[in-house]
């Protein structure tokens, strides 16, 4: 199951006011739906549906859960197989609320069509899930005090263009968060090795503090995926806005790049993954 990506929580506030950025003279307040949908190899399709906020609103637990969409009729079609995905609550994730397949699985090479309707809209993405590239090597280099970085190595495809998508966790943890510049296109390494030293991301982006290695001993958890362009673009650009949101001397002055066709923005994505488990040692 797809373990989804950095903290939710924020990654939807990203979106909800992308749109209603602070300005000299703010623009009028523009309703619209945030969809963030994801299907992975071997597992069902599950998407989250809310509607955006003002950029001034005080957000609190209460008015977080009236964003969220709780009615709509979530479709997902591969071109033979249709199915109307279930509402239904899950932990893992927050907003707590989504959408789940139970039948239709995604697989390497298949594409696959969402359509959320709800009061009178019509929202609609596609995505494909792309070939698996497996990597090579797992291995872990020596910090101080007795802190380990990881690194990976993998041989890119030259036939194909590629983009790829980076996790980790230790074990226990419930879901995958994604490392720090997790997004990778071969657009400089095409049909090459290429060897990364990865550092780890935050939990979420509510703190300053967190600790880009591992600890000796950890059980590490490592999910490589590759996805299709328009993943990629959506996933750089939201990266690009968290990066520049830390810096006071570098404004925000570009969209997210969605693919979602209607009064809506976000992502559906498919993911070709594979997860390594491996001891920091």
């Amino acid at each position: 199951m797809m373990s989804f990506c950095r903290n939710v929580f924020i990654i939807l506030l990203v979106i909800m006011v992308y749109s209603c950025k602070k300005q000299d003279k703010p623009a009028p307040y523009q309703p619209r739906f945030v969809v963030e949908g994801w299907i992975e190899k071997d597992d069902y399709p599950y998407v989250i549906v809310t509607h955006n906020l003002p950029f001034f609103t005080s957000i609190d637990s209460a008015q977080l859960a009236e964003v969220v969409i709780r009615y709509a009729k979530v479709t997902v079609s591969d071109g033979t197989e249709t199915e109307v995905l279930t509402g239904m609550t899950d932990k893992r994730y927050f907003p707590y609320f989504l959408y789940r397949g139970t039948s239709l699985k995604g697989a390497t090479g298949g594409n696959y069509k969402l359509t959320v309707a709800y009061a009178g809209n019509t929202l609609e993405a596609e995505t494909s899930i792309p070939k698996v590239t497996p990597l090579d090597s797992i291995w872990f280099v020596s910090k101080p005090k007795n802190n380990l970085q990881l690194n990976i190595r993998f041989k890119d495809e030259a036939a194909d263009k590629n983009y790829y998508r980076l996790y980790t966790k230790l074990e226990k943890a419930k879901n995958f968060t994604p490392t720090l510049l997790s997004n990778q296109n071969d657009q400089y390494f095409n049909g090459k090795e290429l060897q990364l030293q990865v550092n780890r991301g935050p939990e979420n982006n509510l703190t300053n503090k967190h600790d880009p290695y591992f600890v000796k001993g950890d059980t590490v958890m490592v999910k490589f995926s590759g996805i299709p362009q328009s993943g990629f673009e959506f996933w750089n650009s939201l990266q690009d806005e968290v990066l520049n949101g830390s810096n006071p001397l570098v404004g925000s002055t570009k969209a997210l790049k969605t693919n979602i066709k209607g009064p809506g923005v976000g992502i559906w994505c498919g993911y070709a993954s594979t997860v390594y488990r491996v001891i920091a040692q």
